[in-house]
């Protein structure tokens, strides 16, 4: 409760020092005190407020080695990245952003870095095996600022991260800059019209945004050219509670611009209503009847033109994900515009017809795990707050020069320009420079244009300027881009364009056979034939879990998923993903798929054909990709020919990025002359799922005998001893119709004795279920079954639908009883978990014939009962001692004289009222009365005085002083302040003597060795740092638990003592500055160093994998070594 610290960010807001015009460098002495500096990048919410700026530790700023430290965070404050990102810093090896050549698209986004690993080295890495299996690195960039080299030889920034630099100071820092000169506008102007006589052009605003003249005081910066004002949210609150974590808090919905990196995924950089009371698997529901709600304040009321919502993660599919959105007029008026829908991956902008100035909103869900990044309020045009602001303007520049000799146009605020003087065939070169007052910005890059030519956005493909599509607008994201390219996944027809999505869209189109698998399914090249496997076996299948003969015949399903977690649970019931015959059972509540070790996978499919290969077709369900593993999923492909001689086409890389994937076996010629029969596959990966194999073959060279090599099993052998025999697809049989339970309809149709076909439909309350061969999706209410040469293709059963566990979804804050199972009219029960209590009569669910559960017909509600007595306080509200409390209540207490409410706030006055509130949770919310404290008296008087209570209330200290009558007693009051100041003995006289220097610590006294003195000790051998350890503990002899105190000083007490005593004064080795980097450094790896941010630690990582950086752990240096892992737990 009492800290002696505060955080970077509470240390902010108590400053409150903005950095709109500046750049604020703070100076803090760091818990972490490993840290050498931490800076906000120029795409955080906070860069431009009171949160933003560079932190550096005192303790290193300016030493030996941390020379360079501000000049390396200011450029993380400009966008540099490190060197290192793309190699040593990334997701996987799948990362989109790894880096293994210069690249402005990956890495630090500099192609003028070479990639690079980690490294203190002045000179190129040693090789490494943890870099995605590349290991030397040359020509890296250590001597770049933005390495983690050692200052000695860090002295550069390449030309591209100055460009980069200079970018950010346009994007987002441009009152830094005391100068009124206008960003430049980045691109060359473009063509919009041509007539004979006349030339239009169109250029866009300079790069800042900036759109007005630069006035102090204005807010001209969020006005648009037509007076509209946008801005975000200013303040935002809720009134559910934060959730311990810390994050997630309303504050992160506040500020400019959105920050979330990853829309559609979890964030930390978002408001969400996430609560986690009881374990982390399970969310505290938003409370009825009005759902989780976050209140938006901005900071200027105005007519609103519309409300424009950043949800950027949403937890359920349900529509109307939003319950009510509530707009907050001036006058204290509400409108309820009521439920919505919204997106993760697109903005929701809603228009406001209010005719009254607002000032806020109120948003309303039920998905406790929604986020919101922040929202926009746009005014309608002509904005009160933007009458004041002036336009910037623009002159364009010409060569040749225009008929009057000058080279430029007189100054203009439209961003258009239609020449007049124009000659067809001249060649035109046209240059925009921005104007704000008098001061000229720099010249846009020109455009060179021969009047009269084609241009793109004129409506017409131009071949000979390589346009590929031309819709007669310059607008990106509409198909064709604005420099006449498709962009990706759209094609474009006729003049002017018209672009639609095609991949996907069910619809095959022509120019998309050869290259759309979803719309068109497998294309097969003329004079090859393609055939899927007829029969399959593997190392890991079940006939109920996971048959094998899934990957059969063509694929069901064509998405590919890389992880195993995202795989939709009806996935696996479509193809074949491997588990072991006792996993058959072993399935959780929630469906989960059990996965299996990392044991060796393998698959062989046989098919109907033999024929010379031309290539194999391996359609993916899921790549394999284990988060853990940085390692890509591999296949060996292995071909068996009609004679049982086996032939490798080699190992390949798995991923969903290419699916299906092809292996061309044309390369060795030695296979045209072998009749292939069989394929085994080799996984690496034991996560892998298969939905279907195909064989391609030359049309000439397959075999039209419908014989084929089918596999005999020998049970309790690997597949090396499988052999491949001669037989004919099916023996000889007859069909005989199918004896099924629980069918509405089973119709055979039967054209011989060898061939049949019947159409099967379950009854009410019952679904159909595959045991073998392909399965069934749910919505499927029919299927046909067909026998041919006396074998059924698959087998069915008409099974009760399982409406599965009832969970909080159904009825909150209760648990659930189903002794007879889930399935079709089975009864579950359920009862109140307590602190909550029923509501209504009837506590039973029936499954139905849908597969839901029926509603129910009671509730469990959430009350506090009567709240706790508080210590040494009054309550003031008498209702609070009567029970059946809403969750939110609040009950108010007064503290008695000398105590105070207890609180974490250092330097703040003492409350006397406290409230608590009625959590969630259905308890009260924690509050305290605690007796004033007193600080103690300073260092100098250790050991000279004596008090009755320590430093309490109403305590009494005397100091030892002669003669008696100097002894004044000294009163703790109740203001937590002494009567009177501590002063030392009038007849105290004398010296320390000078301290000893033991263990390996010396000192610098330059006050001398007075009583009050302070004595500064430092470590003979750096980097080392002087602590207070117990009696019989050495630097040597201590453990990694011991979180011991950093000594500053050593004071001369009135006992000619110093204090600390300098015998308890050890030094131990200084914490390394790279804390929480992903990287496990050994030294750090102590609670001193707080166990290096939790590097260490597979469980305290995002990655779950440890990497030593730069150890040999002989020790256990690299082991989790934090108690409070859940390694340790």
């Amino acid at each position: 409760p009492c800290r002696a610290y505060m955080s970077v960010k509470e240390l902010k807001e108590a400053l409150q020092l903005n950095s709109t015009h500046f750049l604020n460098v703070y100076f803090a002495s760091s818990v972490r005190e490993e840290l050498a500096g931490a800076a906000t990048w120029p795409w955080d919410k906070e860069a431009l407020s009171h949160l933003g700026g560079v932190v550096l530790n005192p303790s290193y700023y300016g030493m030996r080695g941390h020379t360079n430290t501000m000049i390396h965070e200011v450029g993380h404050v400009l966008g540099l990245y490190h060197v290192f990102k793309g190699v040593s810093e990334r997701e996987s090896c799948d990362d989109p952003c790894r880096e293994t050549i210069p690249s402005m698209e990956t890495g630090d986004l500099c192609a003028d870095t070479a990639p690079t690993p980690k490294s203190k080295l002045c000179r190129d890495p040693d090789p490494t095996n943890d870099t995605c299996g590349q290991k030397y690195f040359t020509g890296t960039p250590f001597n770049n600022y933005m390495s983690y080299t050692d200052d000695d030889c860090t002295n550069t920034f390449t030309p591209n991260q100055v460009a980069r630099m200079h970018c950010y100071l346009d994007l987002v820092y441009q009152r830094w800059g005391q100068s009124k000169k206008p960003a430049p506008i980045p691109i060359p102007p473009m063509v919009t019209g041509q007539t004979q006589g006349s030339l239009s052009i169109y250029w866009l605003p300079p790069i800042s945004g900036v759109i007005h003249e630069r006035e102090p005081d204005t807010l001209c910066e969020d006005c648009a050219e037509d007076g509209t004002f946008h801005q975000y949210v200013h303040e935002a609150s809720s009134p559910r509670v934060c959730d311990s974590s810390g994050y997630w808090t309303p504050e992160e919905a506040e500020g400019r611009p959105p920050d979330v990196d990853q829309p559609c995924e979890p964030s930390l950089q978002a408001w969400s209503p996430e609560l986690h009371l009881y374990h982390m698997n399970m969310t505290v529901p938003c409370p009825q009847p009005d759902g989780c709600i976050l209140e938006l304040h901005f900071l200027h009321p105005v007519y609103p033109d519309s409300l424009t919502l950043w949800t950027t993660y949403l937890s359920t599919d349900s529509p109307k994900a939003l319950s009510d959105i509530e707009v907050l007029t001036e006058h204290g008026e509400s409108i309820h515009l009521g439920p919505l829908d919204t997106f993760c991956d697109v903005p929701l902008t809603v228009k406001l017809n209010i005719h009254k100035k607002v000032y806020g909103v109120k948003i309303y869900t039920f998905d406790e795990r929604m986020e919101i990044d922040t929202a926009l309020l746009t005014s309608m045009p002509h904005s009160s707050l933007c009458s004041a602001c002036k336009l910037i303007k623009y002159r364009v520049l010409r060569d040749p020069p225009f008929a009057n000799g000058s080279p430029a146009t007189m100054a203009q605020a439209h961003r258009k320009f239609t020449d007049t003087e124009v000659t067809p065939g001249q060649v035109y070169r046209y240059q925009v420079q921005a104007v704000s007052g008098t001061t000229l910005g720099e010249a846009s890059p020109p455009l060179i244009h021969v009047h009269g030519a084609p241009y793109c956005g004129d409506g017409k493909v131009t071949t000979s300027l390589e346009e590929e599509c031309d819709d007669g607008d310059l607008l990106d994201g509409d198909g064709c881009s604005r420099m006449c390219k498709k962009e990706k996944g759209f094609n474009c027809v006729g003049e002017p364009s018209l672009c639609y999505v095609h991949d996907g869209d069910g619809v095959c189109e022509p120019f998309e056979k050869a290259s759309s698998v979803l719309d068109c399914g497998l294309y097969t090249p003329e004079g090859y034939i393609d055939q899927w496997a007829a029969k399959a076996y593997s190392s890991h299948h079940d006939k109920t879990s996971c048959p094998v003969s899934l990957v059969t015949g063509e694929p069901v399903v064509k998405v590919c998923k890389s992880h195993l977690h995202d795989v939709p649970k009806d996935l696996p019931l479509a193809a074949w993903f491997p588990c072991t015959s006792s996993q058959g059972n072993a399935q959780d509540p929630d469906g989960e798929r059990m996965p299996l070790d990392n044991d060796r996978v393998w698959l062989k499919v046989c098919f109907h054909r033999p024929g010379a290969p031309t290539s194999v077709l391996v359609f993916l369900a899921s790549d394999g990709t284990i988060p853990s593993d940085q390692r890509k999923p591999t296949v060996t492909v292995q071909l068996s020919d009609i004679n049982g001689l086996n032939h490798s086409l080699g190992t390949y890389e798995l991923s969903c990025q290419q699916n299906p994937l092809i292996i061309n076996a044309t390369h060795n010629q030695e296979y045209f002359s072998h009749r292939i029969a069989s394929v085994l596959l080799n996984f690496s990966s034991p996560h892998v799922g298969i939905a279907a194999v195909a064989l391609r073959t030359s049309a000439h060279s397959s075999s039209s005998d419908p014989t084929t090599c089918l596999l005999e099993h020998e049970e309790g052998h690997g597949h090396q001893t499988y052999s491949c025999a001669h037989r004919t697809c099916a023996e000889p049989g007859s069909c005989t119709q199918p004896v099924l339970a629980h069918t509405s309809a089973l119709n055979c149709t039967a054209s011989g004795p060898r061939d049949m076909e019947c159409v099967v439909a379950c009854e009410k309350g019952f679904v159909l279920h595959s045991s073998n061969g392909k399965s069934l999706g749910s919505m499927q209410k029919e299927v046909v079954l067909t026998c041919s040469s006396g074998q059924w293709d698959r087998s069915v059963t008409c099974e009760p639908v399982d409406c599965g566990l009832p969970d909080q979804l159904h009825v909150y804050y209760a648990e659930f009883s189903c002794p007879k199972g889930t399935t079709y009219l089975k009864r579950c029960s359920f009862s109140c978990i307590r602190p909550a209590k029923l509501q209504g009569m009837s506590q039973w669910l029936t499954c139905l014939e849908d597969g839901l559960w029926s509603l129910p017909e009671a509730y469990c509600k959430l009350e506090c009962d009567a709240p706790p007595t508080v210590a040494n306080a009054k309550l003031l509200v008498p209702r609070c001692l009567q029970g059946n409390h809403d969750v939110g209540s609040i009950c108010r207490y007064k503290c008695k004289p000398g105590y105070h409410v207890a609180e974490n706030a250092v330097g703040k006055p003492k409350k006397k009222f406290l409230k608590i509130q009625c959590l969630e949770s259905g308890l009260w919310e924690e509050g305290h009365c605690v007796p004033v404290v007193c600080e103690p008296p300073p260092p100098v008087f250790e050991g000279m005085y004596n008090c009755t209570q320590g430093f309490e209330l109403d305590s009494q200290c005397i100091l030892n002083c002669e003669p008696q009558s100097e002894r004044v007693p000294i009163l703790c009051t109740k203001e937590g302040l002494w009567t009177e100041e501590f002063k030392l003995c009038e007849n105290l006289q004398g010296n320390c003597p000078p301290p000893p220097e033991l263990n390996f610590v010396e000192y610098k006294c330059e006050q001398g060795h007075g009583i009050g003195a302070l004595c500064i000790p430092s470590c003979v051998i750096p980097p080392s740092d002087p602590v207070t350890l117990p009696e019989n503990v050495t630097a040597e002899t201590m453990d990694h638990r011991l979180q011991p105190a950093r000594v500053q000083h050593i004071v001369c007490t009135g006992r000619l003592r110093w204090y600390p005593d300098p015998s308890i004064i050890h030094c131990i080795q200084s914490c390394e500055p790279f804390q929480a980097d992903g990287w496990c450094d050994t030294i750090n790896n102590r609670a001193y160093c707080q166990y290096d941010g939790g590097d260490c630690c597979s469980s305290t990582l995002s990655s779950r994998k440890v990497i030593p950086f730069a150890a040999d752990c002989d020790q256990d240096e690299c082991t989790c070594r934090d108690p409070a892992a859940e390694e340790n737990q």
